[in-house]
């Protein structure tokens, strides 16, 4: 975040004082964390196991390759829902085994004292197989030869213990040997390959994967069932894509995405993807919480975040499919190779994950503009931000049920938002060098955050350990005022929140970019480092200047009248990114009630046809959730007309139908046009996708995969009583794994209250798969968010199969009220956190609390400067 006073750094007692508080926090001793004993740490894990998959249960055997480094009587790890049922050290029997379930943790009891040295630990144990995505886990799925079960694991973050008993924290790295028995013919997948297979008697095979390199226990994978795998040779990498029987077609296009990201990968951090093969993997299920897993050289996927099936598949899935798959593989390097030595920096994995899925879709797909869409990400994380219940990039993480909460917005988009204005600040070249320094450095180890700033500062002039602590190491969004004088800009630095979060105040560094008006050269950029220390003037700056030029910084511009006004004259000239930054400024600094609604919408309104097709999706999406905040006032006709009044006209100049050669950005505007008028009831718009869906039942190949899913979307919100029991019908008659997870979803979409009440019941029905259920809730949650939660609390125990780990499924039915907008919800939120939310997880409910405070404070508050301004259009 940058600062806002002088073209100097910061005062040198403000630096110090910010600097202490950076080594404080970063070079903090682990003593508040809840973690193993530090006397014994494992070497290598050799394990063998066998599933029953009709059954559920498993049962394994694990040689631990240890080293006590100091004498002891007992050694402790990692366990959980898993019973030991022999027990030896070197060939000593352990006479006593003893579980401590609210620490996880099996301990192993001598009855003498240990010397240091190298031991092995054998147990066998037996466990369970999970329906949801924790532990070794299990997924039904229909196929053409009848019910299909399959295996899958996810460890991340502290569920390998689930499977093995182990130390279960991403320091404690090994290398491991894993064995598999299991039904002969069915196709089995690790992180390394199949180094021999044995025959057994009873139909089964033995199946023995080559060694790992030293990795943390959360990376370990095992998949199996009746599956198949495409591949190709890739700079002598294996690399495949493996799917259900049957899926092949629908793999090819991953497939030729990872083939070409690997060799990019290679060069970007200058050292090669060090396993033989590198398997990407559709599971046929989903998650209330993730979509993909890093788990090294065999990444998970749920299906929907890999395949691709153009009969049936959009524009934005082609797009989102690639940047999951360049999210997921960079984390071979950033997180697999090189691994957080704790949950506190566990944004190294995934901001900068994040940031590098941009980085190299960009790279393969400049056309598709990917960072002018990462705007939006960082618009929408800047609002968690700057509310109540946000937390610093790098906090302080106590136990594995914190770590949990950790995987937010803040931790991956914010985390991706402060690398790329990081990278801006000191340059393409001396990031990526510093980068490959780290990996080179790091390799097979483990890391804190400081250690990436540092090999990053060794190579470049400008130094970013500052600015970076400054904007990982505290929470909030700086706010860079500009204000015109007679003898220029003027800035000034404050922090910006949406409630009383702001007045813990805040004080950044922060590197800003100001272009002098439409100047897009790059040598006509000024690059200033702003503090709070007071008021930088800037002077002899055009109208029509841009501070947070090129929009890589992570911070709000409020630009006075006469600034805002030079530049609305100019707006048409300026870059896409400027535009659309300026417009979400504008809209969430409206909100706030820091300047006029009328900027935002008055932008909105003279958007000019040609604007970037991405602008146009925002604005429309920005529109449509204002009138979900009109829902219920005699208000929301008319702004629902202006609102139409707007896109209506774009959706005419780009045409219902794709044009042959149109580019995606277009198509994926049309998606997002169609469906904010769907939910402004435009009666045009419904009446032409009525009419399609009436020609799709007749004929399915009618609509293509994008104008199927825009059709059926805006049924699905204005849907009667007999629509809705036709998309029920498709459901019932789906084959697709693919259409049963999004047809349950179109059916929670309805606006009709009665017909959202039928799709919460159906919830708890066998007519969606046990995984895809929490999509229709969600789904509903959208435009009946009191009706979902009450409904989550009412059938909490029915629900709790249906969602993953105990630990995260109060979770799932808080954040249903993100979208409520009327305060009396507050107290059902906050019984249902005293009777079933850990208090370390408090964060969490404030976060969801002030999101709805914020909502009800813009519907009640700022709402009506809205319509007044939309009223008077009428009178001019």
């Amino acid at each position: 975040m940058l600062i806002p006073s002088g073209i100097r750094l910061l005062a040198a007692t403000t630096a110090a004082a910010s600097l202490i508080a950076a080594t404080s926090l970063a070079d903090a001793p682990p003593a508040h964390r809840i973690v193993l004993p530090d006397n014994v740490v494992p070497v290598h894990y050799d394990i063998a196991f066998q599933p029953d998959v009709k059954n559920l249960t498993f049962t394994g055997t694990v040689a631990i390759g240890l080293t006590v480094k100091a004498q002891t009587d007992s050694i402790v790890l990692n366990a959980k829902e898993i019973v030991v049922d022999r027990a030896e050290l070197s060939g000593n029997a352990v006479p006593v085994v003893s579980y401590d379930e609210k620490l996880e943790t099996a301990t192993f009891t001598f009855p003498g004292k240990i010397a240091p040295g190298d031991y092995v630990l054998t147990l066998d144990y037996h466990g369970r197989i999970f329906r949801q995505a924790y532990g070794l886990f299990a997924l039904d799925y229909p196929s053409a030869a009848g019910p299909k079960r399959a295996l899958f694991t996810q460890f991340e973050n502290s569920d390998a213990r689930r499977f093995v008993p182990c130390w279960d924290e991403p320091a404690l790295k090994a290398t491991f040997s894993l064995a598999a028995t299991v039904p002969a013919g069915g196709f089995a997948v690790s992180n390394m390959p199949i180094a021999a297979t044995d025959d057994l008697p009873g139909g089964l095979s033995r199946v023995h994967f080559a060694p790992s390199p030293r990795m943390s226990c959360y990376l370990l994978f095992f998949g199996f069932g009746d599956l198949e795998r495409i591949h190709r040779d890739v700079g002598g990498t294996d690399v495949g894509v493996v799917v259900k029987r049957g899926d092949t077609a629908s793999a090819q296009y991953a497939l030729d995405t990872a083939s070409n990201i690997l060799p990019y990968y290679n060069d970007y951090f200058g050292t090669r993807y060090p396993l033989p093969k590198l398997d990407l993997i559709a599971a046929p299920g989903a998650s209330t919480f993730f979509s993909a897993m890093e788990n090294w050289g065999a990444i998970m996927y749920f299906e929907r975040a890999l395949l691709f099936d153009p009969k049936i598949s959009t524009e934005n899935d082609k797009h989102r499919i690639h940047s999951i798959i360049a999210h997921e593989m960079s984390h071979q390097w950033f997180g697999d190779l090189v691994t957080m030595q704790w949950w506190d920096d566990i944004w190294l994995n995934e901001g900068f994950a994040s940031w590098m899925q941009e980085k190299a879709t960009d790279h393969f797909h400049p056309e598709w503009n990917v960072w002018l869409r990462s705007l939006g990400g960082k618009d929408d994380v800047m609002q968690t931000d700057e509310c109540e219940g946000t937390h610093p990039v790098i906090t302080p993480i106590y136990d594995v049920l914190q770590a949990n909460s950790a995987f937010d917005n803040i931790t991956y988009t914010k985390g991706e938002a402060v690398i790329r204005m990081l990278e801006a600040y000191v340059g393409e070249e001396n990031f990526r060098s510093g980068v490959r320094r780290y990996m080179k450095d790091f390799a097979y180890r483990n890391t804190v955050t400081d250690d990436l700033w540092r090999e990053i500062d060794a190579v470049s002039d400008r130094k970013l350990t500052q600015i970076a602590h400054d904007f990982t190491l505290q929470a909030g969004v700086p706010l860079i005022t500009v204000a015109r004088s007679k003898e220029g800009f003027v800035l000034s630095e404050d922090r910006f929140a949406l409630d009383a979060s702001g007045e813990s105040g805040g004080s950044w560094l922060v590197p800003v970019i100001v272009r002098p008006g439409t100047d897009s050269r790059p040598s006509s950029a000024k690059r200033i480092l702003v503090t709070d220390a007071g008021r930088l003037t800037l002077p002899n700056m055009p109208q029509g200047s841009v501070v947070n030029a090129g929009q890589t910084g992570y911070f709000r511009v409020l630009y006075r009248e006469r600034a805002f006004a030079a530049l609305r004259e100019r707006f048409g000239r300026l870059s896409p990114d400027d535009q659309l930054g300026i417009i979400e400024d504008e809209e969430t600094l409206g909100e706030a009630g820091e300047t006029p609604m009328a900027n935002f919408l008055s932008l909105a309104q003279h958007l000019a046809p040609d604007t970037d097709p991405l602008i146009w999706s925002v604005v429309s999406g920005k529109l449509a959730w204002i009138d979900l905040l009109h829902e219920g006032l005699p208000t929301q006709d008319a702004f629902r007309a202006f609102a139409r009044s707007v896109i209506a006209p774009q959706l005419k100049w780009i045409g219902f139908d794709a044009r042959p050669g149109e580019p995606e950005n277009v198509a994926i505007l049309r998606s997002s046009l169609l469906s904010s008028l769907g939910r402004l009831a435009d009666q045009a718009a419904v009446a032409e996708a009525r009419r399609r869906f009436a020609a799709y039942l007749q004929d399915p190949s009618s609509l293509s995969g994008a104008a199927r899913d825009s059709v059926l979307n805006i049924v699905a919100v204005n849907a009667d009583a007999a629509t809705w029991e036709q998309l029920r019908g498709l459901l019932r008659t789906a084959t697709s794994t693919l259409d049963k997870q999004q047809f349950p979803i179109y059916l929670g979409l309805a606006r009709d209250p009665a017909l959202a009440s039928r799709a919460l019941d159906l919830a708890l029905t066998d007519e969606a798969a046990l995984t895809f259920r929490p999509g229709i809730i969600r789904a509903v949650s959208q435009r009946h968010p009191a009706m979902a939660f009450d409904f989550g609390v009412e059938h909490w125990e029915a629900l709790a199969p249906m969602l993953e780990d105990p630990d995260r499924r109060a979770s799932f039915i808080t954040v249903l009220l993100t979208t409520a907008n009327t305060l009396p919800v507050l107290d059902g939120l906050k019984a249902f956190a005293a009777a079933h939310v850990s208090p370390s997880l408090d964060k969490d409910i404030r976060k969801i609390a002030s999101q709805v405070r914020d909502n009800a404070r813009v519907r009640t508050e700022r709402l009506p400067e809205m319509d007044r301004w939309v009223a008077s259009l009428g009178r001019r």
